[in-house]
C-alpha cells in the first residue's frame, strides 16, 4: 500500500474534468489516500448517471446541493441535500437530477481504483466530434464502471 499524503484543498482546487453535462473535480486522489479511497465532486444540470455496477469498489454519494433521484437495485429514492447513499460493490445503481436547478454530489469510491484516469479518458472521448462507443465500453470495463440494464 502506498503512503497517505495530507491534503487540504480550497473549493477551487482539484483536477477538473468536463464530461458531457457533468463537471467533475477531484478532491482526494487514491495516491493521496494511500489507495484507501478517492473523493470527487460532481455538478450536473438535468442529467442522469446511467445505471451501472462496480465489482471491486463501494460507492458513497452525498447530496450537497439540489435533489437527486437514486435508483438502487431497481428501487427509486428522491433525496434532498444532506442525504447520503451507500452502494456496496455488486449493487446496480444510477442517479438523476431532474432539474431545472443544478445539483452537486460528493462521490467516494472505496478502495481507490484510479477513477481520475477514467474521468480523464472520458473527457477526451466526449470532446471528440463523435463518441466512440466501443472505446467507451472498453474504458468502462477497464475502470470497473459496467453499464447494466435497468432492474
Amino acid at each position: 500500500m502506498m503512503p497517505s499524503v495530507p491534503t487540504i484543498l480550497t473549493p477551487d482546487e482539484g483536477v477538473r474534468f468536463a464530461v458531457g453535462p457533468f463537471a467533475i473535480t477531484s478532491r482526494v486522489l487514491g495516491s493521496q489516500s494511500g489507495g484507501a479511497f478517492e473523493l470527487y465532486e460532481l455538478t450536473l444540470g438535468a442529467a442522469t448517471i446511467d445505471y451501472h455496477v462496480h465489482d471491486t469498489m463501494d460507492e458513497t454519494i452525498c447530496v450537497v446541493a439540489g435533489e437527486i433521484e437514486f435508483t438502487v437495485a431497481g428501487q427509486k429514492f428522491s433525496r434532498p441535500a444532506g442525504s447520503v447513499a451507500f452502494i456496496p460493490r455488486g449493487v446496480h445503481h444510477g442517479f438523476t437530477n431532474h432539474g431545472p436547478a443544478q445539483a452537486t454530489v460528493l462521490i467516494l469510491f472505496t478502495p481507490s481504483r484510479n477513477q481520475n484516469e477514467y474521468f480523464r479518458e472520458l473527457e477526451r472521448l466526449f470532446a471528440a466530434p463523435t463518441l466512440d462507443l466501443e472505446v467507451l465500453q472498453t474504458l468502462q470495463q477497464q475502470f470497473d464502471q459496467a453499464l447494466v440494464p435497468a432492474d
